[in-house]
């Protein structure tokens, strides 16, 4: 059953829509890439979502919400004790 997802951005209607959970990985995962600063991964996840089925405006939305999510945490102070949750904890897995 696929998932109804409402999106929001900048004031403008709700859009509906549906994602299959290979969409929702692939949207996903463009999402983590940008937020690592994986930029040798940006054109083959874009495709893997486009061949999900992800429309332009939801790959441009993923990527919207990620810039704003880095952005977010550039102005925040950085201590010791909140620095891993800055980090993705598959990182420190081996």
């Amino acid at each position: 059953m696929a998932r109804t997802l409402l999106l929001r951005v900048n004031g403008m209607k709700t859009a509906k829509c549906n994602q299959t959970p290979q969409l929702s990985l692939a949207l996903h995962a463009l999402k983590d890439a940008i937020l690592e600063g994986a930029t040798w991964q940006y054109e083959k996840l874009v495709m893997i979502a486009s061949k999900a089925g992800a429309t332009d405006e939801q790959i441009d939305l993923t990527a919207h919400e990620a810039i704003e999510t880095l952005f977010t945490r550039a102005e925040r102070q950085i201590t010791p004790r909140n620095l891993a949750q800055f980090r993705n904890a598959s990182h420190f897995r081996r």
